[in-house]
């Protein structure tokens, strides 16, 4: 059967959660009193019990909650799932939003544990039906996917042009979730950005958004013609105008 193992939320990101009995999925949120709650992309999530024990097996002394994911599901081939994917939970809904994710340094729970199998098996989701959720509720993989967008720029894009363009976006295509990928403001990180979303999360559309022209030459080597339409703006009329 599949269904819930556990349930855990944590009052800070980085550390291990707690395990309850029940919760409530807000809507375009997450779980309610959780940290990673949020209007973003990684709303809630997923790590399988499987995986999980694959680490104890390694002899590490770990239980759900461990690698700080909110739902540690049973008999869901997580792995297998792919971004714009629906999943119910009881009788809540949501759209898979990101398949793993990239550490750039070791994090608590790496340092507590000896290993993080999140960031390779892990999987997220955007709520986009909410209500109560339990352990023992039934895991329901639905027929329905939804596209997704993401854009990519600088966090001070994203706080002053970020709700515009998001709004912008929604009317033009109507995605299941838009994300926004922050670029770091030390060094060019948007080729492994690109190559993330591109390669391994498979995103529909992908706006590289660059008020500053830093990244004239992003788009040199994408196919124009290729599955996933890659787009170059400098404003918000540009992206207006796709």
């Amino acid at each position: 059967m599949k269904r819930i193992k556990a349930i855990s939320i944590s009052d800070r990101k980085g550390v291990r959660k707690k395990n309850i009995d029940s919760v409530n999925l807000i809507e375009n949120f997450g779980l309610e009193a959780d940290a990673h709650g949020g209007k973003w992309h990684r709303q809630v999530s997923f790590l399988a019990e499987e995986s999980i024990e694959s680490m104890r097996e390694k002899g590490l002394n770990v239980v759900a909650g461990n690698f700080a994911e909110n739902i540690t599901t049973e008999g869901v081939d997580l792995c297998a799932m792919k971004v714009g994917d629906h999943i119910r939970l009881g009788n809540t809904e949501l759209i898979i939003s990101q398949l793993g994710k990239v550490c750039h340094n070791p994090c608590a729970i790496y340092h507590q544990a000896g290993d993080c199998v999140m960031p390779r098996e892990g999987i997220f989701g955007v709520v986009i039906k909410g209500g109560e959720i339990r352990v023992g509720d039934e895991i329901e993989l639905l027929d329905a996917k939804s596209t997704a967008v993401a854009i990519i720029g600088s966090g001070d894009s994203e706080t002053t042009f970020g709700e515009q363009l998001k709004e912008i976006i929604q009317e033009k295509w109507q995605p299941g979730f838009i994300r926004y990928d922050r670029l770091k403001k030390k060094e060019d990180n948007l080729e492994p950005v690109l190559t993330d979303l591109m390669d391994a999360q498979h995103i529909d559309r992908i706006i590289i958004f660059d008020p500053s022209g830093k990244h004239a030459l992003a788009l040199a080597g994408i196919p124009a013609d290729g599955p996933i339409k890659v787009y170059y703006c400098t404003s918000i009329e540009d992206v207006e105008s796709l």
